[in-house]
């Protein structure tokens, strides 16, 4: 390596990325509340939890909205709390 190549290590600012992951729970609440479920079936099925781990989608409400089916699928819990509240 050069001498220029290592001053200029020494002032690059390449750090790695980080990936972020967003808590898009308060959004998830909100779609669940808008067809009826209330935060007694959440709490009963840890869904909010669950789906804080399981989500990676961009947090619309209409996303939410659309993924909750599959999340359903994956958790057995969470379907039997929430299947008339989420028709397939």
């Amino acid at each position: 390596m050069s001498l220029f190549s290592t001053i200029k290590s020494w002032f690059s600012s390449e750090e790695p990325e980080v990936e972020v992951k967003v808590d898009h729970t308060e959004t998830f609440i909100k779609v669940c509340a808008a067809q009826g479920l209330g935060q007694k079936y959440l709490d009963q099925s840890n869904a909010v939890e669950l789906f804080r781990e399981w989500y990676e989608g961009d947090g619309s409400e209409q996303d939410i909205l659309n993924s909750i089916p599959a999340f359903m699928e994956q958790h057995p819990i969470v379907n039997a709390k929430f299947v008339r509240f989420f028709r397939r």
